[in-house]
């Protein structure tokens, strides 16, 4: 309902510029990543992680053209301009492309634990495998949307909270079974990526104090890179997984702000994370 949309002119307009940073960001950002990837030695790391970094270039750019642009428009003549047929292709899409996103940096924050507990191993891997594993990752983010297909594909609508479409969850089923959804497709590769931080970070700090006492040196790159991953990750999803889990005890009601605006702000902390990803690797 356009109730639930922002009212002030002024304020939709600043949505969307920040919304159009994000787009920009992605576009042009994990564009470059992607083709500097292609160049030999552009990227002076790991070439497991380069292969992961690749995915998750290819997931943002995604999540981009399915979710931020079409937010941008709806922003811009304050409701859905695009069709039926794209309102479900962006909801399907974006879920999918999430999906993948999240699960994908949960591989990266591995494999980089991985490289550092067993360097010589990692020099010999070849990047087939890994390939591999982004490629059940992607396998897996399509059953996210088998629920929303199987229960009731048609539960699809333009929400004015956030100004894009978002399946329903309207469902009875979906009582019984959305916490145990969230925990697979939301918590656990959340958990996966900072319980797996912390021992990264300590082996990171431990290399740089072993280079300092045979008078050698280990930039402070790379443990800024793995900590600020991680922290981008949660400041953008956290607000979203509060969210989820007061929305229960929340009526739906569009005098309650805390049920628009923290629904708002929550969704848009996500586009956070997809726009991190080129500044954090340049």
């Amino acid at each position: 309902s356009i109730q639930y949309g922002i009212h002030s002119n002024a304020t939709r307009y600043s949505v969307a510029a920040f919304v159009l940073f994000v787009l920009l960001s992605s576009l042009i950002g994990d564009t470059l990543i992607l083709v500097a990837t292609f160049q030999k030695d552009a990227f002076k790391i790991n070439k497991l992680i380069v292969t992961v970094i690749q995915h998750i270039s290819v997931a943002d750019l995604v999540i981009s053209i399915s979710g931020s642009l079409p937010v941008l428009i709806s922003l811009l003549a304050n409701s859905w301009v695009l069709g039926d047929a794209l309102c479900y292709a962006t909801a399907y899409t974006a879920y999918i492309a999430v999906q993948a996103a999240v699960c994908l940096l949960a591989v990266l924050t591995t494999v980089k634990f991985l490289i550092l507990k067993y360097p010589f191993r990692a020099v010999t891997r070849s990047t087939k495998g890994v390939h591999q594993v982004c490629g059940l990752i992607w396998g897996f983010s399509l059953t996210n949307i088998l629920p929303k297909l199987l229960l009731k594909k048609d539960d699809v609508a333009f929400d004015y909270r956030n100004y894009i479409c978002n399946y329903g969850y309207n469902a009875d089923t979906w009582e019984k079974i959305l916490p145990l959804v969230a925990f697979i497709y939301i918590l656990a590769p959340t958990i996966i990526i900072v319980v797996i931080t912390i021992p990264t970070l300590k082996y990171l700090a431990a290399a740089r104090k072993s280079a300092r006492r045979v008078q050698g040196n280990v930039s402070w790159r790379g443990w800024l890179t793995v900590s600020l991953t991680a922290a981008v990750y949660c400041i953008s999803i956290m607000p979203y997984c509060i969210y989820l889990i007061a929305n229960k005890f929340i009526k739906d009601d569009y005098s309650n702000r805390f049920y628009i605006n923290f629904c708002r702000i929550s969704f848009f902390c996500l586009m956070i994370n997809i726009m991190a990803n080129f500044y954090i690797s340049f």
